[in-house]
């Protein structure tokens, strides 16, 4: 068993880098989003959040609906940056799968093949963390620089405790470790069949059920809460921010399943045979189809939030101080929100090409040209993709609709929504740009082989 390391991490290097980007990425996003929130929950006034304090500098008393949008804002990312790390740990492990099936095989144990590959994960994991700990620290003074219409933060403000960062990559070398174990139960249970590639899609109703019914009570929330004799301002907005999230939540869950019908239609009507593979591939893989959109999804969801906020109206000096300090809030957030998603899509749309290598040489040798598998996969990428705007709009649209009521169809609204939405397919179309010459190289290592 001494060879079972060289064996699971006989891979090429970009394959183990993808991994510690995703790693790094969540843990800079978590740490600066929370260290944000923090820095602004400590320029809280002895009135906390009373907003009714008219004697308060404009500054003191903006500060608690600016503590409540920085909650939001956590709200909205940091699950899905947590939810990235969960995913760079899957996808470390998929590629190692047939390895890990095969050592199963050959007789190792469970307790063997789980310690290698969770080790591995870890590793992985600590490596990204302690990267991108260490790219929340340096990002701390130019954001210290942003102008929120009130006193600045100092770089001390904007940066986690120690005792947080030191923490952090170990956190997050716990929850890879938890992921790999749950990812680890197919080898266990069907080490045969991983080994031969036959995976079984199972996707349930129940996931899009779930997203609805969240929806549902998140419509609930909004419509009755506020009605309510005695319920304070307070209790209202955390309503409603549990909802939100308990939605973002939500339509990660229910994707895969979209994807998985929407894919299966596309193969039926499918009038050309590059959109035929690439529906066949979706549909094989739908959790992998939709994690490589899910960062732009919840990108513009809160590019819908952001255009709405930069249309508000200004008042009288509290006013004016509110709106630039949202502005920049918003803006802030959907610049994160767009890292998110660059690194979930260009990592993703990445590591599915190496995982699908064999079957890109296998096609080529089969007779297909280079421009037809870049075709096959154009329509792998796009099928997701369309989904996710409409998603997107959908939920952006709810939210707005429930929360500003005709506010929300400001003309400006639509505009910079539309901007975010071709700004999203943009950053698609380079991730794919990116991982395209991949293809080509997987398509062509086969014929040389051959010869």
């Amino acid at each position: 068993m001494k060879a079972l390391p060289m064996l699971v991490r006989g891979r090429n290097s970009l394959a183990n880098a993808l991994p510690v980007i995703a790693f790094a990425a969540a843990t800079a996003i978590v740490c600066t989003v929370l260290a944000g929130t923090g820095a602004f929950y400590g320029r809280l006034g002895a009135e906390g959040f009373d907003l009714s304090s008219a004697n308060a500098s404009p500054e003191a008393q903006i500060m608690p609906m600016l503590v409540i949008c920085a909650v939001f804002a956590c709200v909205l990312l940091v699950p899905n940056a947590i939810a990235l790390g969960g995913a760079a740990a899957r996808l470390s492990l998929a590629r190692r799968e047939k390895d890990l099936a095969a050592v199963r095989l050959v007789g190792g144990t469970r307790a063997q093949v789980a310690g290698v590959a969770v080790s591995d994960v870890a590793w992985q994991s600590i490596v990204g963390a302690a990267i991108g700990a260490g790219v929340h620290v340096a990002a701390a003074w130019p954001l210290s620089h942003l102008d929120f219409g009130i006193r600045k933060f100092t770089v001390g403000e904007l940066i986690l405790p120690w005792w947080a960062l030191a923490l952090t990559p170990f956190a997050l070398a716990l929850f890879a470790a938890l992921s790999a174990a749950i990812t680890l139960t197919g080898v266990a249970l069907s080490p045969l069949g991983i080994a031969r590639g036959a995976h079984t899609v199972r996707m349930s109703v129940v996931r899009l059920l779930v997203w609805v019914l969240s929806i549902v009570v998140f419509l609930v929330v909004a419509t009755f809460l506020p009605r309510i004799e005695g319920v304070s301002l307070g209790a209202i907005i955390v309503g409603v921010l549990a909802t939100v999230g308990t939605m973002v939540f939500a339509v990660n869950l229910a994707g895969p399943f979209i994807v998985w019908i929407v894919a299966r239609f596309a193969a039926f009507l499918a009038p050309t045979p590059g959109l035929l593979v690439g529906a066949r591939r979706l549909t094989s893989d739908p959790r992998a189809g939709w994690r490589a959109v899910s960062g732009v999804t919840i990108a513009l969801v809160v590019a819908g939030f952001a255009s709405i906020i930069t249309t508000f109206p200004n008042g009288d000096a509290v006013a004016q101080l509110m709106n630039q300090a949202l502005v920049t809030g918003a803006l802030l957030t959907v610049g994160i929100a767009a890292v998110l998603a660059a690194v979930s899509t260009g990592v993703t749309q990445t590591a599915r090409v190496i995982d699908q290598a064999p079957r890109y040489r296998a096609q080529h040798v089969a007779g297909a040209s280079v421009s037809q598998l870049h075709r096959a996969r154009i329509a792998e990428i796009a099928i997701p993709v369309g989904i996710s705007l409409v998603v997107s709009v959908f939920m952006a649209a709810l939210v707005l609709l429930a929360l500003m009521g005709s506010s929300a169809t400001n003309p400006l609204v639509a505009l910079g929504f539309l901007v975010s939405v071709v700004a999203a397919l943009g950053l698609v179309a380079a991730s794919a740009l990116v991982s395209s010459p991949l293809v080509a190289r997987a398509a062509r290592a086969r014929v040389r082989a051959a010869g």
